[in-house]
């Protein structure tokens, strides 16, 4: 049984450490003229090289580019899409951050446009890079449904997975192996399982075996849907273990088919997670997944790190190290 230590998707842009304020003094000299877009994308470059390299440091097999060139995890993605139109901010779920809601005005056509974000970072990393996308459901419960994009949160979502769908293509084309796929959504609605299921189904129907896309939950409890979630169409599935601990005995109870990234890392609450629990959560399941034979489960945090300061940020990756450590120890 292999244990991979992963980032789950973002990390803090800003820090105390000097330079680390570099990018947000960069987007605010983009708004007055006194940076240019070049240099903008060669701040965000260095930056992304930078937050490439802790994660590496740290000891993760696999890594991100903290979705430093995303604006927000709805309209960064949405708004590059023909069809929709950004409007005014909503709340993120419960956290003090907002997106910008797109609103489907029209067919929506193209792509989210990530393939060229994810080709320059990969040029940055030394691991393998996973690329994160958020999915068709979440970015239709956050879109504005108008009478001209059909009304309907169905009819939206599909026209999503279907975007998601020649995303996953170019991003292939772009040299990626690994894509991650939020929905967070779907725990604040699991009624909406069955059609969170057909919508992954679109959006791989021509998706190529040397792509493996893992489908992750966050911010909400995933037991009460543990078996709709192992119906999914998707290669590893990943649970947020602060929100949801539940998950843990899902697990050991009913097992799994397939590899399991347990969001074990607390990825907002600053406080440095204790070693030997979290070691013992991970070494019990990976216990009763390796006798049936699932080859590997992921160690990542329970959400994106963009919610912590830099270097509690860090700290968090640094100790998934000292807990695989443990695991390994213990098992030894």
């Amino acid at each position: 049984m292999r244990l991979v230590l992963a980032n789950h998707s973002s990390y803090p842009r800003v820090g105390d450490a000097p330079g680390q304020q570099r990018l947000r003094r960069a987007y605010a000299g983009l708004d007055t003229g006194k940076v240019s877009a070049e240099q903008l994308e060669e701040t965000e470059r260095s930056y992304i090289a930078e937050v490439i390299k802790e994660q590496e440091d740290a000891g993760l097999d696999l890594v991100t580019d903290g979705q430093v060139y995303w604006y927000d995890v709805v309209a960064h993605p949405a708004s590059r899409l023909d069809g929709t139109e950004t409007r005014g901010i909503v709340r993120f779920f419960d956290t003090n951050t907002y997106v910008r809601q797109p609103e489907v005005t029209g067919p929506i056509t193209g792509t989210f446009g990530l393939a060229g974000d994810y080709a320059r970072s990969k040029q940055l990393a030394t691991k393998p890079l996973k690329a994160v996308v958020t999915g068709p459901y979440t970015l239709a419960r956050h879109s504005i449904l108008s009478g001209n994009g059909n009304g309907k949160l169905s009819h939206a979502a599909m026209a999503y997975a279907e975007a998601l769908g020649r995303e996953l293509e170019d991003l292939r084309a772009a040299g990626a192996t690994f894509v991650q796929i939020d929905e967070p959504s779907l725990l604040r609605f699991p009624e909406d399982a069955e059609l969170v299921r057909n919508l992954l189904a679109r959006a791989m129907e021509t998706k190529s075996s040397d792509l493996t896309i893992s489908l992750t939950t966050y911010f909400g409890d995933a037991s009460t849907i543990y078996g709709e979630l192992m119906k999914m169409p998707v290669d590893i599935l990943g649970f947020d273990l602060v929100y949801g601990p539940g998950i843990v005995d899902a697990l050991l109870h009913d097992g799994a088919d397939r590899p399991i990234a347990l969001g074990a890392i607390d990825g907002r609450n600053t406080k440095s997670d204790d070693v030997a629990t979290v070691a013992t959560t991970v070494d019990r399941v990976i216990d009763a997944l390796d006798r049936r034979g699932v080859p590997e489960v992921h160690l990542q945090p329970s959400n994106g790190l963009e919610f912590l300061p830099r270097d509690r940020a860090l700290r968090k990756l640094e100790r998934m190290r000292e807990i695989r450590n443990a695991v390994t120890k213990a098992s030894s």
